[in-house]
């Protein structure tokens, strides 16, 4: 008769604890042989003295730029105000209209003058015609449809699909190893069902 064992470890304790425990003995090691944050600063100061003075002067700079943003009234400040504004008005300098007609010219002779700049700007250079844009859509259609003959001539969309179905193969194939390891695994491990 054999002996009874009085501690049941559980499979699943005994493995996940074997596991750990690689990684639990690095942490120790690295614990008691970890530099200290004095060592640590010295050789950070020693390797990346420049980043880190950039890294303060910087710092400095943001620190200045967010207090002059609270305090807009600040005497000190007016250049990064008008950096702000230049900001806000997109680099135009002026005000951004938010519709489409300018109240300002509207109506007058500079007005007309902008308005037959604008539609002389749209006039092609080669043949001083406007670009027909119905004319380009048939150019593009012709275009697609020749592109589409020839790659049916030239047996590219027969490549295309003798690759996809390799990589489908592909796929299931490696759906089915996973499931079949995992199915195995579970067998050698488990071996009781749950009930």
């Amino acid at each position: 008769m054999p002996p009874k064992v009085r501690v049941k470890i559980p499979i699943h304790v005994l493995v996940y604890s074997i596991g750990f425990f690689p990684a639990a003995a690095y942490a120790y090691h690295w614990y008691k042989n970890a530099p200290t944050d004095e060592d640590f600063e010295k050789e950070l100061s020693k390797n990346y003295s420049q980043n880190i003075q950039s890294s303060r002067e910087k710092h400095v700079q943001m620190t200045q730029f967010l207090q002059n943003m609270k305090d807009p009234n600040n005497t000190n400040n007016k250049e990064q105000q008008q950096r702000m504004q230049e900001v806000l008005l997109g680099g135009r300098g002026q005000k951004k209209r938010l519709y489409a007609v300018d109240e300002e010219i509207y109506g007058t002779e500079e007005g007309a003058k902008l308005q037959k700049e604008a539609t002389t700007s749209a006039v092609d250079v080669d043949g001083g015609k406007i670009i027909n844009k119905k004319r380009k859509k048939k150019r593009k259609k012709k275009r697609d449809v020749e592109s589409e003959e020839e790659n049916a001539e030239g047996g590219a969309t027969d490549t295309i699909t003798t690759d996809t179905s390799v990589r489908l193969k592909q796929s299931v194939a490696g759906v089915v190893v996973a499931g079949t390891l995992a199915a195995g695994i579970s067998m050698l491990l488990g071996g009781k069902r749950s009930q």
